[in-house]
């Protein structure tokens, strides 16, 4: 049973506001260790500087979408595991198939409250304490 507090949460999207409404609601939760990242290029990078638990991924950004980055943590060892929850803005069943293929744990649709993300991350690490 993970501590939220101990969990490090990457959230990667393009809109300032999203990220902002998904730092609030991991913060309700009582996660503290929380590093955004404005691309999936960005988030890239503080992959590699920093120890990451779980990614919670736009699926729709410039540069690097949320797929691609997936894809790409998927053919990395050190990543390859790595909890990913991608939150999209439609439930388009064929893009869901698509990252499920892709190897991802869970996804949410926007707009959501801290009770569907709760659920949605208890799912993929297990019940916060």
């Amino acid at each position: 049973m993970p501590k939220a507090s101990a969990v490090s949460v990457l959230i990667v999207d393009d809109q300032q506001s999203m990220r902002g409404i998904c730092k609030y609601i991991l913060n309700q939760l009582g996660f503290r260790q929380i590093i955004e990242a404005k691309s999936g290029r960005d988030a890239l990078g503080k992959l590699e500087k920093n120890n990451i638990d779980l990614v919670i991924s736009d699926w729709n950004m410039d540069d690097i979408d949320g797929l691609t980055l997936l894809k790409v943590l998927r053919k990395h060892p050190k990543t390859a595991k790595m909890p990913f929850i991608m939150a999209t803005g439609r439930s388009d069943k064929e893009q869901v198939k698509e990252a499920i293929a892709c190897g991802v744990n869970n996804y949410i649709i926007k707009p959501f409250d801290a009770g569907s993300m709760k659920k949605k991350i208890e799912a993929v690490i297990g019940t916060l304490q």
